[in-house]
């Protein structure tokens, strides 16, 4: 009798062990120092293939950035003052029109015969060294970003004046202060409110327009913790552009996008600072390409496309 009750015992002492072990929680937020610095390398590859006039057409472009991540002070409620820096910026695209490089580590003149290749080279190596800061809550929600008018304007002053003829247009739309507020609003958010446990999931819904339209509504959830490392799956639906809106980029070229698809992946996040170590996603998008009627185009043109390709992120230092 005494065998089995100490048996009985043993049994409750070991599922309350293991039922205190599934109610784990952690308190996933970013938590940095001032004085903090850090790189992170994201690099993306896109397969994208487009139908013209019955014909397939495929692209292969790949990007690779290394962003610089310094915590210059943090007030008493805990919110980071970050400064952002672009350390290096390569990127490949393989075609109909041929292969066009840039790597800002290893520059190589511009094919004067490849405008587009010209342009790309002027807009990334003007970008390197660029600067811009943000405030950053906790959760991982950002605001108040400072010197994007000055990173925008060092660009255009470092591209030659032929080049800026046709990428003027294009740079104020991609470093418009507005949209880089909208789109660096929501570049970290996603920390959840409160601690969470394994099996534990977080939504979040975003809407930004950085160049076009685009809505992301995102599931997190925490797939595991090991050795301070929380691994947070990631799913994400997306819905980008608007057929009834052209693109207000180039007045003779009128066109528009809607893609819409999903990004899903894992991520592992150091519980002790909130920075993600390692993270991949895959996306897979399809909509189309619609061209309005022009001089050269007079009946217009629809396209449609597809985009397959995968997200790394790696923190470096």
């Amino acid at each position: 009798m005494k065998v089995k009750k100490t048996i009985s015992v043993l049994s409750v002492v070991i599922l309350l062990a293991g039922f205190s072990f599934a109610q784990e929680k952690v308190d996933l937020k970013l938590n940095l120092k001032a004085g903090d610095s850090h790189e992170m390398k994201m690099v993306q590859t896109q397969d994208i293939t487009q139908t013209i006039n019955g014909q397939e057409m495929k692209m292969k472009q790949t990007q690779e950035m290394i962003l610089g991540l310094d915590c210059l002070s943090i007030d008493q409620d805990g919110v980071l003052d970050v400064k952002m820096v672009y350390k290096s910026m390569k990127m490949s695209m393989e075609g109909p029109m041929g292969k066009m490089e840039f790597d800002s580590a290893n520059p190589k003149p511009a094919d004067s015969n490849k405008p587009q290749e010209k342009m790309m080279a002027g807009i990334f190596s003007a970008m390197v060294g660029s600067e811009f800061q943000m405030k950053v809550k906790p959760t991982g929600e950002t605001f108040d970003v400072r010197g994007i008018s000055e990173m925008m304007n060092k660009l255009k002053q470092q591209m030659p004046a032929e080049q800026m003829q046709g990428a003027e247009k294009m740079i104020d739309k991609m470093f418009d202060e507005s949209q880089v507020k909208e789109l660096t609003g929501n570049m970290m958010n996603m920390y959840p409110e409160n601690k969470v446990a394994i099996g534990d999931s977080w939504y979040d819904t975003k809407s930004i327009n950085f160049m076009l339209p685009i809505d992301i509504d995102t599931t997190y959830m925490l797939k595991d913790l090991k050795n301070d490392t929380a691994v947070i799956d990631v799913v994400s639906k997306m819905d980008m552009g608007d057929t009834s809106k052209p693109l207000d980029i180039d007045p003779n070229n009128k066109m528009s996008m809607q893609l819409s698809g999903t990004m899903n992946g894992t991520n592992e996040v150091d519980v002790n600072t909130g920075l993600t170590k390692k993270g991949n996603m895959t996306m897979n998008f399809s909509g189309m390409i619609k061209m309005e009627a022009n001089e050269q185009m007079p009946q217009g043109m629809t396209i449609p496309m597809t985009i397959k390709g995968d997200i790394t992120v790696e923190l470096i230092k």
